[in-house]
């Protein structure tokens, strides 16, 4: 995987927090979309850096700790 598949995900989880944190309705709603769209797609990246390689080590763990700070978020 490319660092900057890894790097565009965290980038898009920040983005998804900074709106979630707003309190205007309509912008914290598009951040929860955005958040929610981002789950399978980091997954399903996931599953393709497993079959074909990570890539960079730190930049994937940074988007994995992006993606637990969502989950713990929404079920937490």
């Amino acid at each position: 995987m490319q660092i900057t598949s890894w790097l565009g995900l965290a980038f898009a989880f920040v983005v998804g927090w900074v709106l979630t944190f707003q309190s205007h309705v309509g912008v914290h709603a598009a951040g929860v979309t955005l958040l929610v769209m981002l789950v399978p797609i980091t997954i399903g990246t996931f599953v393709a850096a497993f079959k074909q390689g990570i890539g960079s080590w730190p930049a994937a763990l940074t988007t994995a700790a992006g993606l637990a700070f969502t989950l713990l978020k929404f079920f937490f």
